[in-house]
């Protein structure tokens, strides 16, 4: 049974934590329910913990110089967000919204700080997880270079399969750099073929 923020560290990524960081983690972090449609983090907001997603999904969005919502990113269980201060970033760049109803462990920014300090277990499981950030975003670049929207949504469909049916199609249609017209093309081409 998940009744400590550890637990479910633990849980979702499969790891034993070391003792210290158990410790920290339950001492100073928080189980949270997040409603949809919560923003969590505003564009231009310090950035004061990272959420840890037990169940639900939250997306992180830009609103361009036009005043439109750009999908910039998704995050579901067992996934992190708001990790824009493990690049030490002081002001958040986008905002970061449950799509769902959501559990969460927040977990302070200065105590993942405190316990990189204290154990290399922290320090490993924050630059793995900073590793897979950067591979998807050099992954994300290249397809929005290099492809095209047909080729960008079945790229989605592999990288989130598990997510379409619970994702609105308009931020899809954003994440993907076309409008959701578009994408609704798509889809209806996929299917006569």
């Amino acid at each position: 049974m998940l009744n400590k923020p550890s637990d479910y560290i633990e849980a979702g990524l499969k790891l034993e934590l070391e003792e210290d960081l158990k410790y920290l983690f339950n001492s100073t972090a928080a189980i949270k329910m997040v409603p949809k449609g919560t923003i969590v983090l505003r564009q231009g907001q310090r950035v004061s913990s990272l959420y840890y997603i037990h169940k639900g999904i939250m997306r992180g969005y830009y609103i361009d110089t036009a005043g439109n919502d750009v999908t910039k990113c998704f995050a579901a269980e067992t996934e992190f967000a708001c990790a824009e201060g493990l690049l030490r970033v002081e002001e958040a760049r986008f905002s970061v919204e449950s799509l769902q109803d959501s559990i969460c462990v927040v977990i302070p920014y200065n105590s993942i700080d405190q316990g990189m300090k204290k154990t290399n277990q922290m320090k490993v499981i924050f630059t793995n997880y900073i590793q897979k950030i950067l591979v998807g975003m050099l992954n994300r670049e290249q397809a929005l270079l290099m492809k095209d929207a047909l080729e960008r949504y079945m790229e989605f469909k592999r990288e989130y399969s598990s997510l379409e049916s619970r994702i609105n199609q308009s931020y899809i249609a954003s994440y993907i750099g076309i409008r959701a017209s578009s994408l609704s093309r798509i889809k209806r081409s996929m299917k006569i073929e």
